[in-house]
């Protein structure tokens, strides 16, 4: 990361200044390292630990059993997904897809059966999506929305039981 802010910052330096000469009195007064101190701000971190989700799923990944009508209409994104393999919850998939602007649809696919679960899933589409972060080790689903487009986002968390979510109260 120094490798490119630096020279990004000489040559916006270079530019405000008008020469290489006059940029190299500017840092001769920074302090060595001062410009590398500055860090993205850290992501949040989630209970993850706390939902245990067992044994992780290594084999290979059953292919989704599409039975209803709404699973056949999204039989490519499902069947490529689910060959990903486990990515949540030790052995199953999540599945997210783009539905339109401000849109992100998602399915869970259990790796050893196939079976696809569609139903009740956490809402992301009614307000900004920053997006959702889940770990193959855990069964804890975190959705982080916005109320605005470019406000800050805000966690929702959930716990996979199996066969559908349901809603976590701690903070």
């Amino acid at each position: 990361m120094k490798e490119v802010i630096l020279p990004l910052l000489l040559l916006a330096f270079v530019g405000l200044t008008g020469s290489l000469r006059s940029t190299a009195g500017l840092f001769a007064h920074v302090r060595p390292g001062l410009l590398w101190q500055v860090q993205a701000p850290k992501p949040p971190s989630y209970p993850f630990d706390r939902y245990p989700a067992g044994k992780v799923y290594k084999g290979h990944p059953a292919p989704p059993k599409l039975v209803t009508a709404e699973h056949r209409g999204f039989r490519t994104v499902l069947r490529n997904g689910a060959k990903k393999g486990s990515n949540f919850a030790g052995h199953f998939t999540v599945v997210e897809w783009g539905c339109g602007s401000n849109c992100i649809a998602m399915a869970v696919v259990d790796a050893i059966t196939g079976v696809v679960y569609d139903r009740d899933m956490p809402q992301m589409n009614d307000s900004g999506i920053c997006g959702a972060q889940y770990k193959v080790t855990s069964t804890l689903f975190v959705v982080e929305t916005s109320p605005t487009p470019n406000g800050d986002c805000e966690p929702e968390m959930y716990r996979w039981d199996g066969s559908h979510f349901v809603e976590v109260s701690e903070p």
